[in-house]
């Protein structure tokens, strides 16, 4: 799975997470200072993630997962070792 598809993925479950968020949404913008997505609106978010992709974020993982490019980054790293 490439980049733009990983993306591609990110900005559909964050429409559905947090609708009010631009679909074109800067994707290094944060998402809770910047887009003002609140902390449920992330759980929801990276919780539609994990079960798209059958992966688990790990505790010491979520606070980094502050953009759109850090949770790319994150699920490129995550998906080099699955099938």
């Amino acid at each position: 799975m490439n980049r733009s598809q990983i993306m591609s993925d990110i900005r559909e479950e964050l429409t559905i997470a947090a609708p009010d968020v631009p679909h074109d949404a800067d994707s290094a913008a944060h998402l809770g200072l910047d887009l003002e997505v609140d902390s449920l609106a992330v759980l929801e978010f990276v919780a539609r993630l994990e079960y798209r992709y059958g992966i688990a974020v790990p505790d010491d993982a979520w606070p980094t997962l502050t953009s759109m490019d850090a949770v790319a980054d994150f699920l490129e790293t995550a998906l080099v070792g699955a099938p």
